[in-house]
């Protein structure tokens, strides 16, 4: 998964939503896929319900479209508006499922996470600073640019709204900058529409590199069971928001509850 898309999927913990798979399905599975992260392309009504979906990797693994298809039915969005209106609108969403044990001999696709805005079509190449070595090597940046109504990125707008490096240096902030300016012109997104037009937006997107910018304090550690790795769960989510006047975009950010560690 490239650097920019795997910015776009966070992971938390199981919500027990989703159907159930054949053991055969999942057997051996549950080390190599404890995550995945499918997208669709969904249709919004103004309640917020999702009408029809498509999914943007026709050569997912069997029956995990369909899986996703049926979960993004049962979760419900803030309702795009125009003009202070609820309409109904387009949207990409990306689902974070994981396969865990029911106890019958079968697995199940748990949520671990939704989150909707445009959607990725191209990602430009990603260079990432190659003098950083050891311990010097890590970082978190938070970029925000405009997208263009045809999805290309107007890199003129990009602005730095967070950087965390593990070694802190002007020189490496720089070079990251320039990694991910590079990336942005070579990327195009499938933006939302309403009324079947798309909505130009501002983006916010987080960038990791070499595992982030430093591993968490003994105390962060234990609450999520001893993992001394930065997480994508530690990331930043990314936001879409609209520059058109009187145009808000329909959004989903869920979260599952984090389970209590045993």
């Amino acid at each position: 998964m490239s650097t920019l898309l795997r910015c776009f999927v966070l992971l938390a913990c199981a919500l027990p939503i989703g159907p159930a798979l054949p053991s055969a399905m999942a057997a051996g599975k549950q080390d190599k896929l404890p995550a995945q992260a499918l997208g669709l392309r969904v249709t919004v009504d103004a309640t917020g319900k999702v009408q029809s979906s498509r999914p943007l990797d026709p050569q997912a693994a069997p029956g995990l479209n369909q899986a996703a298809a049926e979960i993004a039915r049962k979760l419900s969005f803030t309702p795009a508006r125009k003009n202070g209106v609820a309409v109904a609108s387009e949207t990409s969403l990306t689902l974070t499922l994981a396969l865990e044990p029911r106890g019958d001999g079968q697995f199940g696709l748990q949520l671990q996470r939704a989150i909707n805005g445009p959607g990725v079509l191209t990602v430009g190449k990603m260079v990432p600073p190659r003098y950083q070595q050891g311990k010097e090597k890590g970082a978190l940046v938070v970029v925000g640019v405009n997208l263009r109504a045809d999805g290309s990125v107007d890199v003129d707008t990009l602005k730095t709204e967070r950087m965390q490096l593990r070694v802190p240096s002007s020189f490496a902030e720089a070079r990251y900058l320039d990694a991910i300016r590079t990336s942005l012109r070579g990327s195009r997104f499938e933006l939302d529409k309403i009324d079947g037009v798309a909505v130009p937006v501002h983006v916010s997107v987080p960038y990791r590199f070499g595992g982030g910018p430093a591993k968490p304090k003994r105390d962060e550690q234990e609450s999520r069971g001893g993992d001394n790795k930065l997480s994508e769960m530690d990331l930043p989510s990314w936001n879409a928001l609209s520059t058109v006047p009187g145009i808000e975009l329909a959004r989903i950010d869920f979260r599952a509850p984090v389970k209590p560690s045993r």
